[in-house]
């Protein structure tokens, strides 16, 4: 099972990431950590956004607004995908009366 947080050292180590680039994320507002007993912890979504940004960014070459727009299009698009599964759910309960 996975953690619920990750430290920095850990998302730097798993995913290869540079300390200054979590950390213009955070001042970016792109992310959010999560302060706990005065220590910055890192929730799993908010890893993924860090690793999604890291691979537009310096694998496709997309600027840092470019990134937010897509890490925004994204989180919509799985809310959407949710909604949907969740109408389909109800609509298969329906059929089965």
């Amino acid at each position: 099972m996975r953690r619920k947080y990750l430290v920095i050292a850990e998302v730097i180590k798993t995913y290869g990431v540079d300390k200054e680039f979590i950390l213009q994320l955070e001042r970016e507002r792109v992310i959010r950590p999560v302060i706990q007993r005065r220590r910055k912890l890192y929730p799993a979504d908010q890893v993924e956004r860090i690793r999604v940004a890291n691979l537009l960014i310096q694998e496709m070459g997309v600027n840092l607004e470019g990134a937010e727009v897509v890490l925004h299009m994204r989180e919509q698009m799985i809310a959407m995908q949710r909604q949907f599964n969740e109408v389909l759910r109800l609509i298969g309960q329906e059929m089965k009366r």
